[in-house]
């Protein structure tokens, strides 16, 4: 995730609670629409930001801090002003312009909710948890693209997504610290290997045989990607009726060959930050046949975690 998203992830919240703490505005139709504003922008930052830097318990305080507010201006007096709006030009201004953003924020917030639910016209498969114990955060995941990139390559129409469209409804997933951070040290690190998800052992999510496994591709220093090796380290495996793909893999890590046969629970590699990837991260999809040209351009399929449907910034704790 870019640092200037998670800086404005942190500064945003914090300039709109100040905003509604210290300057609120003047009659009681305009605080009104002044608290409304604040809560949907905080609302749809919630639902559509990244919560590893900052961590997933940020948004629970944001929204803390901004029922106290509330409370405090209620016990103020400030609700039961006696005129509907009295304030100056200025904060009109910027009351206006967040009423403005605070209906395009609810727009997207329907968006978010939207995409937990599983799409009705399109096959499900379930796999086991691809990892064993620790933390784990679902950085992309769901039906919209409101919480999963990955759909932007489903469109049929766009010919130089073809390649790789069988990824388009994967599911990206960060190992992160008790804290809640991906990176273990530092807030931006470039070597990969200060992230809590590299290194990682990779299991075998279904029984099958291992289709495709490559490696020998570098990890990638933070934020730099491989776009000529989509995949990275990656290994493929045929689960029947299905495939699933795990990509990103760690260099030198893979623990099978093509032909092997695995179980569930079997090691496969480790999670890495190979190819196409801007921090370490597993990458994980199911697609319905393997073409020989272009592996992952196979038909995308639903995928389920042991039954769960896991959206952005769905924790998976494993013990």
């Amino acid at each position: 995730m870019p640092a200037i998203v998670q800086l404005g992830q942190l500064l945003v919240p914090l300039i709109l609670l100040l905003w509604l703490a210290l300057l609120p505005a003047r009659g009681r139709g305009a605080l009104v629409l002044q608290g409304l504003s604040v809560g949907a922008i905080l609302l749809a930052l919630a639902l559509l930001g990244l919560w590893s830097l900052p961590p997933w318990w940020l948004p629970f305080i944001y929204g803390l801090c901004f029922v106290a507010i509330l409370i405090r201006h209620t016990l103020a007096g400030l609700f039961a002003q006696t005129s509907i709006w009295d304030t100056g030009p200025m904060q009109t201004l910027l009351v206006t312009v967040g009423v403005l953003l605070a209906g395009y924020c609810l727009w997207l917030s329907g968006q978010a909710l939207s995409g937990r639910r599983l799409p009705m016209s399109v096959e499900v498969v379930d796999i086991a948890l691809p990892f064993g114990p620790g933390v784990y955060l679902i950085a992309n995941g769901g039906s919209t693209t409101a919480v999963n990139g990955h759909l932007r390559t489903l469109d049929p129409g766009v010919e130089r997504y073809q390649p790789w469209r069988g990824q388009s409804r994967a599911l990206d997933i960060f190992r992160i610290t008790p804290l809640g951070m991906h990176a273990t040290r530092g807030l931006r690190p470039t070597d990969p290997a200060s992230y809590a998800t590299f290194g990682t052992p990779l299991l075998a999510p279904c029984s099958g045989q291992v289709a495709l496994a490559v490696d020998g591709l570098d990890d990638m220093l933070v934020p730099l990607m491989d776009s000529d090796n989509m995949a990275g380290n990656f290994v493929a495996i045929d689960c029947g009726n299905f495939f699933v793909v795990l990509a990103h893999l760690r260099r030198g890590s893979m623990q099978v060959s093509v032909g092997d046969l695995v179980t569930v629970g079997d090691l496969l590699g480790e999670m890495g930050n190979s190819g196409n990837s801007s921090e370490p991260h597993l990458h994980v999809h199911a697609q319905r046949d393997l073409p020989p040209d272009y592996p992952l351009s196979g038909e995308p399929l639903v995928l389920t975690l042991e039954g769960k449907y896991p959206v952005r910034n769905t924790r998976i704790k494993v013990l």
